[in-house]
């Protein structure tokens, strides 16, 4: 029984938010992303939708919290190249501190409500200090990075030797890197129509991705690194048979295999779910949940809503939870248990919530 001052509430740590900012909004408003003065929903010349719930996050807030959201994981990390290149016009370096400027006032102005990544351009080192910064000062609990980056034949993924220094500084300080599609993802150039860039691009972008890093060796290289990578993995559970069967075969038998075309991964590429990445739950499909649970574990399952450039979806991604998984116990670890422990948030080990902090939230 709840002792008299405390209600019971389900705790959800949403491990895939994308907010801004006043600054941000504004600054999106000045180069005619959205009019403020229009009505939502809105879209612009490059077709990039966008709702009040992003634009506008006084207004989010209330909705995430009668959702069920206590805690929000803030990133960027899949449209930082977007950011610096056609929205703030500056360098990477540049754009980073100004986003995590803009993160560390969105965290004072609702505190206790949201936790940060580092958000960081994986092909380049020299943002390195800023990500660091960010961890040791900011108290970032990841790092933040896209699933590729580029366009054309010159698109490059994160098996890019430029992205090593990314590898090496996360395993060795324990960090998990949360990998999100580019704004432009992989086969854009034929995706724009029906809102394909979103529903299959992305998730295709993440799925090459995945399968590029497997293949290459990474996880061989760096055994104790753990990524996350949004929107269920993307397509890898329905292509992972396939990956397998290639990995078996690989090039045996042909005299003298091309250079860098074959796998170099020392398991199966089904091993390097159980032991290093994470995938998080939205995608709005209960089959897929089941497939992102019998891929990875349920305890390598995390909660993400995608919530603000999506206008719904953290009751929708609940429901799905819930009736995929019918233990407490399980659903548990989807809804913060697994994010507490990776992102060593320090939450307390109970359902119990004291109604007082969410006052002060409100009133914030």
């Amino acid at each position: 029984m709840a002792p008299p001052n405390k209600t019971e509430r389900r705790a959800i740590v949403d491990t895939h938010r994308h907010p801004i900012g006043p600054k941000l909004a504004a600054k999106m408003a000045e180069r005619g992303f959205y009019d403020p003065k229009q009505e939502f929903p809105q879209t612009n010349a490059q077709d990039l939708i966008g709702y009040r719930e992003f634009y506008d996050l006084e207004y989010a807030m209330p909705k995430s919290r009668e959702e069920g959201v206590t805690l929000s994981l803030a990133s960027n990390g899949g449209e930082v190249e977007w950011l610096a290149r056609d929205l703030l016009r500056v360098s990477t370096a540049d754009a980073l501190k100004i986003l995590n400027d803009e993160y560390l006032e969105i965290r004072d102005r609702y505190p206790g409500e949201f936790a940060l990544m580092a958000n960081a351009h994986a092909l380049e080192e020299d943002c390195r200090p800023v990500v660091e910064e960010m961890i040791r000062k900011g108290g970032a609990k990841a790092i933040a990075v896209a699933s590729s980056y580029g366009d054309g034949a010159g698109r490059a993924f994160l098996d890019s030797p430029k992205a090593e220094w990314l590898w090496e500084f996360a395993a060795a300080n324990d960090v998990v890197v949360h990998i999100h599609p580019p704004m432009l993802s992989v086969g854009h150039e034929v995706l724009m129509q029906y809102r394909l860039n979103e529903a299959v691009g992305r998730p295709f972008d993440s799925t090459v991705n995945g399968a590029r890093m497997i293949a290459s060796g990474l996880f061989d290289r760096h055994p104790k690194l753990q990524v996350l990578i949004v929107h269920m993995g993307g397509e890898l559970a329905s292509v992972l048979g396939r990956l397998e069967f290639n990995w078996r075969l690989n090039y045996k038998g042909i005299r003298n295999p091309p250079a860098g075309k074959p796998y170099k991964n020392d398991r199966p590429p089904s091993d390097y779910f159980k032991t290093n990445i994470l995938v998080d739950c939205m995608g709005f499909n209960p089959i897929g949940l089941r497939a992102a649970v019998d891929m990875c574990g349920v305890d390598r399952v995390v909660f993400g809503s995608d919530y603000g450039p999506i206008p719904y979806g953290i009751k929708e991604h609940v429901q799905i939870v819930e009736d995929v998984l019918p233990s407490p116990a399980e659903r548990q670890q989807v809804f913060w248990k697994t994010s507490n422990r990776i992102f060593r948030l320090g939450l307390i080990d109970t359902d119990l919530i004291d109604p007082a902090v969410h006052q002060s939230r409100r009133s914030a």
